[in-house]
């Protein structure tokens, strides 16, 4: 399957699933409905001890450069949140597509004034590889630090987010065939900035649509193609998430 093939199928999932959602409800009255009650990405402080999470697809466009030895396909996700007061929470998610593997964990802090919302926060991500297909026998692990920045507005029965993320990669170790490669120095892998736009589709259920742009040296999801380039290459993500 193609890159555009599937980059087609994942944005017709994207337009078509909510309308054939809304489309298996009955009318409910959407008068007393605020986003802000069941939105997963607003930056807002929230009572302690509450837990929530979300699903997301997530299709990353790798540059040509990387596709012919990449093996491509959407990554699926989990992430949850549990608050802490005060505008704190705690954050963590894993992505996988079964050869490649990101977990992300850490703090943010929130502050809401009326629609307007803000968040920073700094999560500590593992990336871990392993493929021995299609004639690699190589696995990879690194950590990185993660700081990010959050804005949103909610209108009340939609909310507009808009994250940026920056990627500093402390050690990378690539192991193949036996032999080891590390690189024990941090460096700057990239950053990315994503907009997301939230909607009701069930009486509880909110949907989320997303586009991510990606400028980074490496990405976890193509990362047999090329672990650690000393080039940025820019990334497009196509992502759709469901608020539980």
């Amino acid at each position: 399957m193609s890159k555009f093939f599937t980059v087609a199928v994942v944005l017709a999932i994207i337009c078509c699933v909510p309308a054939s959602i809304s489309a298996q409800q009955q009318p409910a009255d959407t008068s007393s409905f605020d986003i802000k009650d069941y939105s997963f990405l607003l930056p807002q402080p929230l009572p302690k001890g509450k837990y929530s999470h979300a699903i997301y697809i997530q299709y990353v466009v790798p540059p040509k450069d990387w596709t012919l030895d990449a093996v491509i396909a959407p990554m699926f996700n989990y992430t949850g949140k549990y608050t802490l007061g005060s505008g704190f929470n705690l954050q963590g998610g894993i992505s996988s597509l079964i050869i490649s593997n990101r977990l992300n964990a850490g703090p943010f802090w929130n502050y809401s004034s009326d629609n307007f919302h803000f968040g920073v926060g700094l999560q500590m991500a593992f990336n871990f590889g392993i493929l021995n297909q299609f004639g690699f026998n190589t696995t990879l692990t690194g950590w990185e630090s993660q700081p990010s920045m959050t804005f949103g507005y909610s209108f009340g029965k939609t909310a507009v987010t808009v994250r940026a993320d920056v990627y500093n990669t402390h050690t990378i170790n690539l192991s193949e065939g036996g032999n080891v490669i590390s690189n024990p120095e941090s460096f700057l892998n990239g950053w990315s900035v994503t907009t997301s736009f939230e909607q009701r589709i069930t009486k509880k259920r909110v949907m989320s649509l997303g586009f991510k742009l990606n400028h980074l040296r490496y990405h976890i999801v193509a990362w047999p193609a090329l672990p650690a380039s000393k080039y940025k290459y820019f990334m497009p993500e196509f992502q759709i998430g469901l608020n539980f």
